[in-house]
């Protein structure tokens, strides 16, 4: 889960949405039910429908407030990340790590929601475009200061980096989501590398190339730690 969910107690109605993201990966949406949500939760019937008015209205929670933590989670880090091609690797880590982290999102949302017409409307699916577009911004920036070609077409590229996250975790749950190395987080680099070294205005020496400051690694690092539940040895030693 997203770190804001370590720093606060699990309310009623967080222990609902947590009960019925691992029962809607695990069942799918059309073979749940509120009896079963509730008694996950630990909550009555009653309860479940007093703070969602039905069963689709709960699924579409969900991914409401996953994205808008992980929104609110990378705005205060994605400031501090020195440079485009910085900023496009913190914001695609964010997406992985969430995604490996909470298979049963991942899961829920690329297999269940994506072919959803109706989820395209909600303020869910509002929450994902936002982040969608944080990445837009940051490929347009790029454009426009001259690390990338000025011929590049941002919406492509953004649909290249996303797509292929995408069907690398569509993939990762279809066979059973594997723990093997290198692991997904792994790909990313060498991926997203690959795609620059296609973009950039000018050819540098990949050797040469340093993919985050010291200190923006530092940043991640420790979110990362703390999204994993763990903390990093300098935190210990405050």
């Amino acid at each position: 889960m997203m770190m804001t969910d370590k720093l606060r107690p699990k309310t009623r109605k967080d222990r609902i949405m947590d009960a019925a993201l691992r029962i809607f990966a695990e069942k799918g949406f059309q073979n749940s039910t509120i009896t079963e949500i509730s008694k996950e939760a630990g909550v009555s019937e009653a309860t479940v429908y007093e703070y969602f008015g039905t069963k689709e209205d709960l699924l579409f929670a969900i991914p409401e407030k996953i994205t808008n933590e992980t929104l609110e989670e990378s705005s205060r880090v994605i400031p501090y990340i020195k440079g485009v091609e910085g900023k496009i690797r913190a914001i695609l880590l964010f997406y992985v790590q969430l995604y490996q982290s909470n298979p049963n999102y991942s899961a829920l949302v690329l297999l269940q929601l994506m072919s959803n017409k109706r989820f395209r409307q909600t303020p869910a699916h509002a929450a994902i475009r936002k982040s969608s577009r944080a990445l837009l911004d940051c490929i347009r920036a790029g454009i426009e200061d001259g690390t990338f070609k000025k011929n590049s077409n941002p919406y492509l590229i953004r649909s290249m980096l996303m797509g292929t996250i995408e069907h690398l975790f569509i993939h990762w749950h279809m066979q059973g989501m594997p723990k093997r190395k290198p692991g997904l987080a792994d790909l990313l680099d060498p991926f997203i590398e690959i795609v620059f070294d296609g973009i950039r205005a000018k050819k540098e020496d990949s050797g040469a190339i340093l993919y985050l400051k010291l200190e923006d690694a530092g940043i991640l690092e420790k979110i990362l730690k703390k999204n994993e539940g763990g903390k990093s040895s300098k935190d210990k030693n405050k």
